[in-house]
């Protein structure tokens, strides 16, 4: 994932409410910018293929990508941060790819080269909004972020992109999570790579249009995500909610909703997995 706004900077940092006053940009008809970023985001004009695909998939508004909050800042979280973030952008470019080779298995055409052109688009136009400073963020809860990331939701115009529909909240526990989990390994000549021992790591994600537990529903706004999920996630969140997609229905009180693209799973505080009634065999680790 990208880390541009987390690039030193001589200046004093900015308060991000004031810079959720200036996200005045985003429209249908301009490249999205967050004022956080140094620069504006460019990219070339994409051709029809490129932009079939990715009009199909994530980026309808370049660039696409991810609200993320850091919420953890130790000495020992200073080194791993760096770690995890070179850790999901590969585990997400790594989805990407094998989001094109299933495309080519769906259509029969194993022989195929997945169009490379469009695979590089989309990578090249990931781009996420990354809030890492101590001085607003250091031990920052879920509500807080939350009432930073509504504040942001009501300044911005877009509506309908992964971007707009969950923050990511990585606390201590998902950062090491995230450094723990295994490398990505690629495809080699079409052929999915082995599943891998170690379990992947989690982000929390949070719903920024939560209106409280207003009718006694287990949902509660947030939910934690499989790092594996993130690329899948994002899609889905163009056509369906945060509500709708996280398994809370499934989860007994106490434990916290755990999204994986898939039926859902149930994680304690610790992040061990606890069995639901949907998954009787739920390894516990």
């Amino acid at each position: 994932m990208s880390s541009d706004a987390l690039a030193p900077t001589s200046s004093p940092p900015r308060d991000p409410a004031e810079i959720n006053k200036l996200v005045t940009e985003q429209d249908d008809q301009s490249f999205y910018h967050h004022p956080s970023w140094p620069e504006r985001w460019s990219h070339p004009e994409p051709n029809e293929v490129q932009q079939t695909f990715c009009t199909r998939r994530s980026a309808l508004n370049p660039p696409w990508g991810y609200i993320i909050y850091r919420t953890v800042y130790t000495a020992e979280s200073d080194e791993l941060w760096p770690l995890a973030m070179d850790k999901l952008a590969k585990i997400m470019d790594d989805e990407i790819d094998s989001d094109f080779q299933a495309e080519i298995r769906r259509r029969g055409l194993e022989d195929e080269e997945p169009d490379g052109d469009a695979e590089r688009l989309v990578r090249e136009t990931h781009k996420d909004v990354i809030f890492s400073d101590k001085q607003f963020w250091d031990g920052a809860t879920i509500e807080q972020v939350r009432d930073h990331f509504a504040e942001y939701l009501r300044a911005s115009k877009d509506r309908g992109t992964g971007r707009f529909e969950g923050c990511l909240f990585i606390d201590e526990r998902s950062l090491k999570s995230i450094v723990a989990s295994p490398d990505p390994q690629p495809w080699l000549k079409g052929k999915m790579p082995e599943e891998p021992i170690k379990p992947w790591g989690f982000v929390g994600m949070i719903d920024g249009r939560y209106p409280g537990n207003r009718w006694k529903a287990r949902y509660t706004g947030y939910m934690r995500v499989d790092i594996l999920s993130l690329w899948h996630l994002y899609n889905e969140l163009k056509r369906r909610n945060m509500q709708e997609l996280c398994p809370s229905e499934i989860v007994p009180e106490g434990l916290i909703p755990f999204y994986d693209s898939g039926m859902g799973k149930a994680q304690d505080e610790e992040g061990n997995f606890i069995p639901t009634v949907t998954d009787r065999t739920t390894r516990i680790f």
